[in-house]
């Protein structure tokens, strides 16, 4: 059940037996499995989207919990047993405003969605890195180290970005200043994600800059 809720959402998932991935880089084993955190509205997006670009094979995980909550019945039925049917829209699809209403202010429900979601979402990376082989695959897990995932890769990135920069990127998403701060408290500072981190992208300046550092890591001119 989980697979088919992930299998659309893996790049290239379709023709992954047939890819042979770019040639490796001159960083050696660093650039084969790699894992990506970093704050909300850090860009870790953008990133992604950069080594797709590249070649690699890649998962958003937030994006991967969108499709749970959208199409995958069986956690749109944990959702009604324990909230009610106001969490769920008329198509099925979970109420995702109401859930954040919900969890965001209560710790005890948080950690029973995160228990419920997590380990469905850990099954499909975890089913991409598999599958990928030899192919170069980079997966973004937000919780990266207050999971201690990081274990599973060769490797992990964070993206620094200032509490400043943050808050104004956040607020072009429509999210109050409050709300914001309190959604960040729940994560590691970035200040301890970039120390336990073995490379580190900086996103407080440009896309080109943002860019520039990724081909720099992946060895691309």
């Amino acid at each position: 059940m989980v697979l088919s809720a992930c299998s659309s959402l893996w790049s290239h998932e379709d023709t992954l037996a047939m890819i042979a991935g770019p040639e490796k880089s001159n960083h050696g084993s660093f650039a084969r499995k790699l894992a990506l955190t970093g704050s909300m509205g850090a860009g870790k997006s953008t990133v992604l989207d950069l080594f797709d670009r590249a070649g690699w094979l890649t998962m958003d995980s937030d994006r991967v919990v969108r499709g749970l909550l959208e199409r995958d019945r069986e956690t749109q039925e944990e959702l009604r047993v324990r909230w009610g049917n106001d969490v769920l829209l008329n198509n099925g699809s979970a109420n995702r405003a109401e859930i954040g209403k919900i969890v965001f202010g209560d710790e005890a429900e948080l950690k029973w969605l995160e228990a419920l979601l997590h380990p469905k979402v850990r099954h499909c990376w975890m089913g991409l890195l598999e599958k990928s082989g030899d192919d170069p695959v980079i997966i973004e897990i937000p919780l990266l180290f207050e999971k201690n995932l990081q274990t599973y890769f060769d490797a992990s990135i964070c993206l620094s970005i200032s509490l400043q920069v943050q808050l104004r990127r956040l607020a072009q998403r429509g999210v109050d200043e409050e709300s914001a701060r309190k959604r960040i408290s729940r994560q590691f500072p970035t200040e301890i994600k970039v120390k336990r981190a073995d490379r580190v992208l900086s996103n407080d300046g440009s896309v080109e800059f943002l860019k520039a550092q990724v081909r720099e890591l992946i060895g691309q001119p």
